[in-house]
């Protein structure tokens, strides 16, 4: 079966429940379901703690949290309700694409190559381990079966007033006034990939407040203790250069208005880079050599960004970033990520 303009799905449901940056690149989807179908009812199903990702975007007309604990025949059930003429899978998982079997949606569309697959009736044929190119395009590959020729070209991640007005105030007692030209960067990660030391991260933004950038260090709340390590190394600082935090005290939307007033973001490959892509924050982003994290396939995407990534390796172990002897991130060197990061700093003498 294959939808044209001329018969239109009605409702569409699309299945992204997996991390925060995984969901921010699979918006282009979303976009492109509404544009190319106006009239269509778009439902995502997301995990409940990427679900602010979605509440609210305007290419999304409701929001299914997925609970991991609901069984098959309930999961099935509840897609019989929503009615959805269309289900696509962007993050395959066999109690989905079985759920919409059962509940007899007409259309099920899903990469190929696992066993599951056979209860898709539209299988793309993609090896998404090749890393041959951005995850937003191997998402968007899954919306061609309804004949989509239009493609979102860049992430909308719309930022209101209010979440302005939010950043504002938590900026300000922490010594950002509003207009005050601000670097942010994000330490952390969740593992996937290597990042560089809290050592580094220290030395650089210890170089920035020197030169007299302000400098907000944002982090999860289970990234306090990490962010307490980097502002410790900064003990030589006085007062008026030391750094601002921003540690687990708000919201994704809030702290995507705090990227966003950003005159640059910095950080490893981790799902705040792409929300600071997404809403057009020049990225420094620090990738490792390990093949399945290469910046092709994960790489800030839409925005203008530098990717960095360690050169002059001679180790093979560091080559494929599993080496026990060295940490292969110190091959990209304090020096080269400030130069990175300061041409996209205001140009006027004194930060």
């Amino acid at each position: 079966m294959r939808f044209s303009l001329e018969s239109s799905p009605k409702h569409i449901l699309v299945a992204r429940t997996d991390k925060i940056g995984d969901l921010l690149l699979t918006l282009p989807v979303f976009q492109t379901l509404k544009q190319s179908f106006p009239q269509a009812r778009v439902t995502a199903l997301v995990s409940a703690y990427a679900k602010e990702i979605v509440e609210g975007h305007p290419a999304i007309d409701a929001v299914e949290a997925f609970d991991p604990r609901m069984g098959l025949f309930e999961l099935a059930k509840r897609f019989k309700q929503l009615a959805p003429d269309v289900f696509i899978a962007v993050y395959p998982r066999a109690k989905q694409v079985l759920a919409a079997w059962l509940a007899g949606v007409p259309v099920r569309i899903g990469t190929a190559y696992r066993w599951y697959g056979y209860f898709l009736n539209h299988r793309i044929k993609v090896h998404r381990h090749l890393c041959e190119k951005h995850e937003v395009e191997y998402n968007l590959d899954l919306v061609k079966p309804l004949g989509v020729t239009q493609f979102a070209d860049k992430i909308q991640f719309p930022v209101t007033d209010a979440d302005r007005t939010a950043a504002r105030e938590l900026l300000q007692p922490k010594g950002i006034a509003p207009g005050t030209p601000y670097v942010a960067v994000h330490p952390g990660h969740k593992g996937s990939a290597l990042n560089w030391s809290p050592e580094r991260y220290a030395e650089l933004i210890g170089h920035l407040c020197r030169k007299g950038m302000k400098v907000i260090i944002t982090g999860g709340a289970d990234e306090k203790n990490l962010v307490t390590q980097v502002t410790h190394l900064l003990f030589e600082l006085d007062a008026a250069q030391k750094p601002a935090t921003l540690v687990g005290e708000c919201g994704l939307k809030t702290l995507a208005a705090v990227y966003e007033g950003a005159a640059c973001f910095l950080s490893g490959s981790t799902g705040t880079m792409h929300l600071a892509a997404a809403v057009g924050t020049p990225t420094v982003a620090l990738f490792c050599p390990i093949p399945a994290t290469t910046p092709v396939r994960w790489g800030p995407w839409g925005n203008e960004s530098t990717v960095l990534m360690p050169k002059g390796l001679k180790c093979g172990e560091c080559m494929v970033g599993h080496c026990k002897k060295h940490d292969p991130m110190d091959a990209i060197s304090v020096g080269e990520v400030f130069n990175a990061v300061e041409k996209y700093l205001p140009k006027s003498g004194k930060y």
